[in-house]
C-alpha cells in the first residue's frame, strides 16, 4: 500500500513464512495450518493486512491472469494466437490446463487464506471491541472481493472460512453459487457496519464502509442477473443511494482527469489498488504498450521505455463502436503510434488508460492507482436498479446515463430514442462498454444480463469462430487441471443451464 512503504516488504515477509511450509501450495486451494505462523499482536495483525492488501496489485492488475482471463473474453480485445494462454480465452477454447486458471485459482485461495489467517488470529488478541470489528471487516472485505471474482469465474467453488490442514484442504468440496454469494453478502455487510467512513492520510489505500456498501449493492446487482436471478434490486438501490446521498463523492465533469495521478484516491474513487512505482509499480500500462513502440515520448508517438509482447490486443470492433465525437475513445485507446522503424502505425490500436504519473526510469513500473470501483460504476449501476425497478422516460435513470453522455462528448438521448425498458438496458450495456473499456467489466456485464451468448457469438463469427461458443456452459471457467487432479471432490463444473 503506497503510504505503508516503510512497512511493505516486512508485511509481504511475514505472509511468505505463513504459506512456505506446504510443499504443494500451488495445487491446493488453501495453505497448510501452522501454529508458529499465526500473529500473536496488533502489529502483526496490522501488517498482514497490510501484506493482504498488497496482493491485490497482482490479482487484480499486474497478473496475467488480470486482463487474460477477464478483457480477454469479451469483444473488447482479440487474440488470435493459440502460442499465448490468452488466446484460447479470446476463442473460446479454454482447457483446464489453461496456466491463466491454475493462476487465478491459486492466487484468489492464497489471498482467502491471508484473511482467514487474521480472522483467526484475532481470536488470541488483546484489542479493544472497536479495532477487533475493524480488523475483522477488513479482511472480511478483502475475503469477500476475492470470494467474488472466484465464482463469477469458476461458478460454485469450495468455500473456504479458516486455515485448513492439508489433508482438510485435499477434501475440500465444492459449494454452490449461491453458497459463496451468500458468504460474500455476510462478510461485506459487516464490513459496511464495522468499518470507518474514512482514515487519516497516513491509513490511505484501506477499505472503507462506502467501499463495502459500493461492492454489496454491486454483488446484489449481480445476484439480481444471470444465474441466481434473484432480484434483488431493491437490496442494491439501498446501497447505492446511501453512497450518493453521503456528499464524499463527486462525478468529475472531465472524463479524462478520472485517471490522472493527481485525481488518485479523491472522491471518484471508493476502492483503488494502490502503487508505488519504487517498491511494486503498476505494469498495467507499460504492458499494454506494443513492444515495437519508439523510446519518445508519448506526445511525440511513442513511449518511454519497450512495450508488452503479451498486450491487451484491442479489437477493431470496440474501436469502430464509439460514436462520432465520443472523448471516451481518445482518452482510452491510442489508434496511432510511432514504431522503432519510424513508421506510423494506425492498423494495431492499444489500451493507454493510467499512461500518466511518475515512472521507475526503464523499467514498467507505474507510480497510479487502480480502480477497482469507481463513483460512475455506482451511479450507473443505480440507474439499472431504478430502470429495474420500472422503467421511467426521463426519470433520474435517464439523467444519470445522460450526465455520463455529455461529459463524453455526446448529445443526450430522448424518451423517443429509448422508448422502453428493454432499449434502456441495451442503451447502459453500450454506455458502460466504452465508460469502463479495459477495466475488466465488460465480460462480466454481458455474463449477468445474460447476454454474452448472443454478443459473443456474432463477435466470433468475425473470426469464422462462432462455433466455438456453444452454450451458456461457456459462461464460466473450467475448474483448473491441477486442482482437480489432486483433490478429486472439486471436480469439473459443469456450468449453467
Amino acid at each position: 500500500m503506497k503510504k505503508y512503504s516503510k512497512y511493505f516488504y516486512m508485511a509481504i515477509l511475514i505472509t511468505t513464512f505463513s504459506v512456505s511450509g506446504c510443499t504443494k501450495i500451488d495445487l491446493l486451494p488453501v495453505s497448510e495450518k501452522s501454529v508458529d505462523g499465526f500473529y500473536q499482536n496488533e502489529t502483526h495483525i496490522n501488517q498482514a493486512l497490510i501484506g493482504a492488501y498488497s496482493g491485490f496489485q497482482s490479482l487484480f492488475v499486474n497478473s496475467s491472469q488480470s486482463y487474460g482471463l477477464y478483457e480477454s473474453r469479451s469483444d473488447n480485445a482479440w487474440q488470435i494466437t493459440l502460442a499465448y494462454p490468452d488466446g484460447e480465452v479470446s476463442q473460446f477454447n479454454v482447457s483446464p490446463l489453461n496456466s491463466l486458471l491454475s493462476s487465478a485459482w491459486n492466487g484468489f485461495y492464497n489471498e482467502i487464506m491471508r484473511a482467514n489467517r487474521v480472522l483467526e488470529s484475532l481470536e488470541n488478541i488483546e484489542l479493544d471491541e472497536s479495532k477487533r470489528n475493524r480488523y475483522e471487516a477488513e479482511a472480511k472485505f478483502i475475503r469477500a472481493l476475492c470470494y467474488f471474482d472466484l465464482v463469477r469465474l469458476f461458478g460454485g467453488v469450495p468455500k473456504v472460512t479458516s486455515v485448513l490442514t492439508v489433508e482438510e484442504g485435499y477434501e475440500a468440496v465444492k459449494a454452490s453459487d449461491k453458497e459463496i454469494y451468500d458468504l460474500i453478502v455476510e462478510d461485506l455487510s459487516f464490513a459496511a457496519n464495522n468499518l470507518p467512513d474514512s482514515y487519516e492520510a497516513s491509513q490511505s489505500g484501506r477499505a472503507t464502509s462506502w467501499a463495502a456498501k459500493g461492492f454489496l449493492g454491486k454483488v446484489y446487482v449481480f445476484r439480481s442477473g444471470y444465474p441466481l436471478k434473484l432480484n434483488e434490486w431493491d437490496l442494491a438501490k439501498t446501497q447505492f443511494e446511501s453512497i450518493i446521498n453521503s456528499g464524499n463523492f463527486e462525478f468529475f465533469d472531465n472524463y479524462a482527469a478520472i485517471y490522472n495521478h493527481e485525481n488518485e484516491g479523491g472522491r471518484q474513487q471508493l476502492f483503488s489498488v494502490q502503487f508505488k512505482y519504487d517498491q511494486a509499480g503498476n505494469q498495467f500500462p507499460g504492458r499494454n504498450a506494443p513492444n515495437t513502440i519508439s523510446k519518445l515520448p508519448i506526445n511525440q508517438g511513442g513511449f518511454p521505455f519497450v512495450g508488452s509482447p503479451y498486450q491487451l490486443f484491442v479489437s477493431k470492433e470496440l474501436v469502430n463502436s464509439f460514436e462520432e465525437g465520443d472523448i471516451r475513445k481518445e482518452v482510452a485507446i491510442r489508434t496511432r503510434w510511432l514504431n522503432n522503424g519510424n513508421s506510423w502505425i494506425t492498423n494495431d490500436p492499444f489500451s493507454q488508460k493510467y499512461q500518466n504519473g511518475p515512472v521507475q526510469p526503464g523499467s514498467n513500473s507505474w507510480d497510479i492507482d487502480w480502480i477497482l470501483l469507481s463513483y460512475t460504476d455506482v451511479l450507473m449501476m443505480y440507474a439499472e436498479t431504478l430502470n429495474e425497478l420500472g422503467y421511467s422516460p426521463n426519470g433520474e435513470a435517464f439523467n444519470i446515463l445522460n450526465r455520463v453522455r455529455e461529459r463524453a462528448g455526446l448529445n443526450p438521448k430522448t424518451a423517443a430514442e429509448v422508448p422502453n425498458q428493454e432499449s434502456y438496458r441495451l442503451w447502459m450495456e453500450n454506455e458502460r462498454r466504452w465508460e469502463f473499456c479495459f477495466e475488466n467489466l465488460r465480460w462480466f456485464d454481458l455474463v449477468r444480463t445474460d447476454r454474452a451468448l448472443n454478443v459473443m457469438k456474432e463477435f466470433l463469427g468475425e473470426y469464422n469462430l462462432s462455433a466455438n461458443l456453444k452454450s451458456k456452459n461457456q459462461y464460466i471457467y473450467p475448474i483448473p487441471q491441477t486442482v482437480r487432479d489432486i483433490t478429486p471432490e472439486i471436480t469439473q463444473n459443469e456450468g449453467y443451464n
